[in-house]
């Protein structure tokens, strides 16, 4: 049996995960006292450790984790029954699985090697890899894409836009096109936003550009309506690209003239992936990520992730691919604690 958690009184053990009925393991029995030796021995025998299983044998399994909860629902602890069913059955290795109270938790299981495979969702992803427990894996897509990117914008007749609509790109680096920003008061959606306020501030804060201190409207909607009425604030910041939002441009034919892109930020911010742990060895990662490859376009597979990670589907990544999300992300000064508190009522973009 693997090592136990860390903080078991904070974690669920859900024992009926195990993938098949596994005949239970006997207790050891006392063994039968020796008489004393006759002659004093002139030096002890060295301890001998009792080797540990491989990762994934029947007495040292993988771990896989639900999705952090304090109440997991009876249709999730069957959704990660399916899942740890079908990951034994077509890697070989064997599954069980665990439901933390919370993402600090999973994070320091993940780290400890007493998790080895969870879903994380962006804010949580990055704390993990600041306390070094996870290594990418799969990532997570919707509408066939990875992640998606936000938008600096502003009024046109003040300033300069270094984005091409026509070839979709933009004609500057960021420190030139977002220079022009120094000292201007922006708006920003919420304070838990990556595309309204977080990446674009901590892009800002890595460039060194300082602003004055922003006011927060809310919505992507509302940082548009604010800077083509003026008197809010100077410039904003959207995901791509909420001007086409309809009802703003019923309402606003020539918006897309009167409000512009000046830079666009690449898309970099991830939805939630599946990290393995640090610990995980390269052999059986590679193996687990071929099998859930194979697994991927099975009804079944497709099915399973679904219900149990609200992932539509996913694509192989490495640590790379969360490189500039991390770095804006941290450079933007968030509490990732307090994000991470939130994400159960977390705002889609």
């Amino acid at each position: 049996m693997p090592a136990l958690l860390s903080r078991p009184s904070i974690w669920l053990l859900l024992l009926l995960l195990w993938t098949a009925c596994a005949p239970s393991l006997p207790f050891p029995t006392r063994p039968t006292a020796s008489p004393l030796p006759t002659t004093t021995p002139t030096a002890l025998p060295p301890p001998t450790a009792t080797p540990r299983s491989p990762l994934g044998a029947e007495d040292n399994p993988l771990v896989l984790a639900l999705p952090p909860s304090r109440f997991p629902a009876a249709e999730q602890i069957g959704h990660a029954r399916k899942l740890a069913a079908l990951l034994s059955e077509r890697s070989g290795y064997r599954f069980l699985a665990v439901a933390p109270f919370s993402y600090p938790d999973l994070i320091q299981a993940l780290q400890k090697g007493n998790v080895h495979l969870a879903a994380l969702p962006p804010f949580a992803l990055v704390k993990a890899y600041q306390h070094d427990a996870v290594r990418a894996f799969y990532a997570s897509t919707r509408q066939g894409t990875a992640s998606y990117g936000a938008q600096f914008i502003g009024p046109s007749d003040r300033f300069t836009a270094y984005f091409d609509p026509l070839r979709q790109q933009n004609t500057a680096s960021a420190p030139v096109a977002l220079e022009q920003l120094r000292d201007q008061k922006p708006c920003w959606t919420n304070p838990a936003s990556p595309a309204g306020y977080l990446i674009p501030f901590g892009l800002l804060n890595w460039y060194r550009i300082p602003t004055q201190e922003g006011a927060f409207v809310q919505s992507h909607f509302d940082v548009v309506r604010a800077l083509r009425l003026g008197g809010i604030c100077d410039f904003g910041a959207t995901y791509v690209d909420a001007r086409l939002y309809p009802p703003l441009r019923e309402s606003h034919p020539f918006l897309l003239d009167e409000v512009i892109v000046i830079w666009q930020i690449p898309p970099i911010i991830p939805y939630d992936g599946l990290f393995l742990s640090a610990m995980v060895p390269a052999d059986v990662a590679a193996e687990l990520q071929k099998t859930i490859y194979l697994l991927l376009p099975l009804p079944e597979g497709k099915q399973v992730f679904q219900a149990l990670y609200s992932m539509e589907d996913l694509i192989p990544v490495d640590d790379l691919f969360y490189v500039e999300f991390r770095r804006y992300l941290e450079a933007s000064g968030a509490d990732l604690d307090a994000l991470i508190a939130t994400l159960e009522s977390r705002p889609d973009r």
